[in-house]
């Protein structure tokens, strides 16, 4: 059981994604070469800190409603409808988190609160666990390029579910609170329209439609293990009809069968779907059948049920893309080992094959697929196989790491590029101490990947660790039937060995410097991380910041890219006590206690400046505390105002 469930909740509204830009180019990470402008806003060809520098790192979720609820299948009237989605009420909202500089194809979503509400009584309040986007779409929304133009899917389950006292007698909450009996649900965001564009009035908001349902222990978390369809793609690895990947699901209890093409119609510039005549799911009687070959009904293809809907006003944010039909007991024998297709009817007879299902309806697709690990640690990692939505049992997975490269984090075409070089990336390949190897899945076709790890030996100086990237495929399946960037992401720290008595100049200025440099809205609002009194001064915020689980929205650094061995080091630093109480705050070999007033030579002589933008604002024209707003830097400010107050 899945989000993709005749049990379905069903919302749409707006989001906000803050993230920081300087750190899209990798270079940038190299303190000696760090330059005052990587912290302005990109002019033209020069990139400087790119579109967005002053970027909290904030997700939101920001004027969702409930917009239709489906209970066995159908469409229901319900007092759940048109109730918000909100985040926590009593904390910042989550965190947009890249994996690595030069990995920014994986980004997820941290810390964030799911909240059913009507403002007065919360009716479902639940964890998004930490998830990574899935099956890219650049070019979604025809004539925006980039981001602007993009389509991405979040799907994640939600732990540690609280439900109100009173349902206000909702059917629908009733039915899904007990279908959630294992604590969890399914969710899953579908994002697209994000503005990059600082005069724009939705700068660094988008548009979100998402679906809640039950979650089966025994399915995958990211992903729904059903019926794949794969599109053709051209030179530029875009779909050649338009039509992105996009999952199905057979229900057999139900007799039905779904499918989510949330992120698979295309957009126009106004973000209304693209019409493209009358659209047919059906199956195909022939295996060999190929995508954009035109068919007879009946005798190429048969249909399952009605025409989709898709043109109908406001269909895409009251289904989230959802389509079900039931299954007549002939096509339910003849969909278990045949494939699925999208047809575009040319007439009432003849339809073209937009899309298909993948060859031979196999399927292999990684779990938790994003990883951390610190050196020596064994990351593990489970991968599904399956063919026509079945287990595949005794399936064959070959793992194998991809090529080193340095051509990764570095933006193209930048007249004044920095003057650091780009590292190596997926060196050493020792690093990680099992691979290649191949994968026999179990009787229910899941294979568990174990990756030892060893210390890689700090291969990118300026960068911590090292990333990795990790490809897998059925053996006899082509790599052209699977997602580009379906593979497994491996982020491995480099060790570092944790000092008794760590100082300022050697193991602290470092880091915060590096951080301090990235993210200039720490300098600008909070802490100057490069500035010894400022940190200093704000010793209590950051032990309280930097001692916080990665998996709350206000845990240090946003970035959640720090190995356990330096946040160790940070904390003994900052927590080191004198006999009076007072702390150490160890510079170094020059003084172990100075002076607030004799500290800022010292410093002067020593430290890499970290640059603000603009001068600190006076108290009079700081902004209000209100988490409502959708723009600028106050998320992270009120946070960690927050923290100090209850610390």
């Amino acid at each position: 059981m899945s989000y993709q469930n005749n049990l379905r909740l069903v919302f749409a509204g707006d989001f906000q994604s803050d993230v920081s830009t300087v750190n899209n180019d990798v270079r940038h990470y190299d303190n000696a070469t760090f330059e005052q402008r990587f912290q302005d806003f990109q002019m033209s060809k020069v990139f400087n800190g790119w579109w967005n520098p002053i970027g909290s790192g904030a997700f939101r979720l920001i004027k969702c409603r409930v917009k239709s609820l489906f209970l066995d299948s159908e469409i229901i009237e319900d007092s759940a409808i048109n109730l918000a989605i909100d985040g926590s009420n009593n904390r910042v909202g989550g965190k947009m988190v890249d994996l690595d500089p030069q990995m920014q194809m994986v980004s997820g979503i941290w810390g964030l609160t799911i909240r059913l509400t009507d403002g007065q009584q919360d009716f479902l309040v639940g964890q998004f666990e930490p998830a990574s986007f899935r099956d890219i779409m650049f070019g979604r929304r025809q004539g925006a390029g980039g981001s602007a133009g993009a389509s991405a899917a979040f799907q994640s389950v939600l732990t540690d579910l609280h439900w109100g006292e009173n349902l206000r007698g909702s059917r629908f909450l009733e039915a899904l609170k007990a279908a959630s009996v294992n604590g969890k649900l399914s969710i899953r965001l579908t994002t697209f329209g994000y503005s990059t564009k600082k005069d724009e009035e939705r700068f660094t908001l988008g548009t979100v439609i998402g679906a809640i349902g039950p979650y089966d222990e025994n399915e995958p978390r990211s992903f729904v293990k059903g019926r794949r369809m794969v599109p053709n793609l051209d030179s530029n690895g875009s779909p050649l009809n338009k039509i992105n990947f996009f999952d199905g699901l057979v229900d057999e209890e139900k007799s039905s069968v779904l499918v989510d093409l949330g992120n698979a119609l295309p957009l126009t510039f106004g973000l209304e779907l693209q019409d493209f005549g009358d659209l047919q799911l059906a199956i195909l009687k022939d295996e060999n059948t190929q995508e954009s070959q035109t068919l007879s009904i009946n005798e190429g293809f048969v249909a399952l049920g009605s025409l989709i809907p898709y043109r109908t006003p406001d269909w895409l944010s009251k289904t989230a893309g959802i389509w079900a039909t039931s299954l007549l007991p002939e096509q339910r024998e003849l969909i278990q080992n045949r494939p699925l297709a999208l047809i575009q009817m040319l007439d009432s007879n003849k339809g073209k094959v937009l899309v298909r299902e993948s060859i031979d309806g196999l399927l292999v697709r990684a779990d938790r697929f994003v990883q951390r690990v610190e050196p020596t640690e064994t990351a593990e990692i489970e991968l599904f196989a399956s063919r026509y939505g079945k287990p595949l049992p005794n399936a064959l997975v070959s793992i194998a790491l991809s090529p080193p490269n340095n051509n990764a984090g570095g933006g193209e075409n930048d007249l004044r590029p920095p003057k650091a070089k780009s590292p190596w990336t997926d060196l050493p390949t020792d690093a990680l101490k099992n691979l290649p190897l191949t994968l026999t899945a179990d009787t229910a076709g899941k294979a568990k990947l174990s990756i030892e790890t060893q210390d890689p030996g700090n291969p990118r100086g300026y960068v911590d660790g090292q990333i990795y990237t990790l490809q897998y495929s059925l053996q006899g399946q082509a790599d052209s039937q699977k997602q580009s960037l379906d593979a497994i992401y491996v982020l491995l720290f480099d060790g570092y060995p944790i000092p008794d008595r760590p100082t300022w100049f050697e193991h602290i200025h470092p880091i915060f410097q590096q951080y301090g440099n990235l993210y200039p809205i720490m300098s600008k609002r909070l802490v100057d991380l490069g500035n010894y009194d400022s940190v200093r001064e704000n010793r209590a915020i950051l032990e309280l910041a930097f001692s916080l689980d990665i998996h709350d929205p206000n845990s240090m650094p946003v970035t959640r890219d720090l190995s356990r061995a330096k946040r160790v080091t940070i904390m003994r630093w900052l927590r080191e006590q004198y006999a009076d109480g007072s702390y150490v705050l160890r510079l170094g070999h020059r003084q172990l206690k100075p002076s607030l007033a004799e500290a800022p030579k010292a410093i002067q002589e020593t430290s890499i400046p970290s640059f603000a933008l603009e001068p600190k604002a006076q108290a009079t024209d700081a902004p209000a505390e209100d988490d409502s707003t959708p723009h600028g830097y106050q998320n992270f400010q009120i946070a960690l105002r927050r923290i100090q107050h209850n610390s």
